[in-house]
């Protein structure tokens, strides 16, 4: 769906603006990565009126998002499945309540996930040269650490979530999508 509809506008811009300096290609592909986003954000918007967790969904969203730029991990084939799975988990999982301990294990586990597996499947992601990948790595794990101090068990969640979709690109995967 988000597909479709990305494809239809970049057909019109085009339409409209035969000689702008993009590919259509270039603009569909930017249009999916716009509506993917907005589309997370909506849906989560939604559940959080529904259940009254948006803070917590936010900062799963938000933790989730930068550590997943940085690190890769396990892509599913349609944008529109990416975007309700996302927004869905961040609102499922903003009502979970964590001890300390279980939170500091699931930093554990996602800063250890990072540490072995980062960066996985950005190549087609990124613009960033492979050879500063290993900065990439080293940033997510500060990033993931920074929660020793924070103490947020929802952003541990995150971490872990992202840290278990590394992991299962790398050894489950070998960069196929999902279908």
């Amino acid at each position: 769906m988000i597909e479709a509809a990305a494809w239809r506008i970049a057909k019109h811009i085009k339409a409209v603006v035969p000689n702008h300096p993009a590919p259509i290609e270039n603009l569909n592909h930017s249009l999916i990565i716009s509506i993917n986003f907005f589309t997370v954000i909506g849906l989560a918007v939604l559940g959080a009126l529904f259940t009254g967790h948006g803070k917590e969904a936010a900062v799963m969203l938000l933790a989730f998002a930068v550590l997943r730029q940085l690190t890769g991990g396990l892509h599913l084939e349609s944008s529109t499945w990416c975007a309700v799975a996302t927004a869905g988990t961040a609102t499922l999982l903003s009502l979970v309540t964590l001890n300390q301990l279980t939170a500091t294990v699931l930093t554990v586990i996602g800063l250890l996930c990072v540490m072995v597996f980062a960066p996985a499947g950005i190549e087609d992601q990124t613009i960033i040269p492979e050879r500063y990948y290993p900065i990439l790595k080293v940033v997510g794990m500060f990033i993931i650490a920074s929660n020793f101090w924070v103490g947020s068990s929802f952003a541990a969640i995150a971490y872990f979530a992202q840290g278990i979709m590394l992991a299962a690109y790398v050894l489950f995967k070998g960069g196929e999508k999902l279908k």
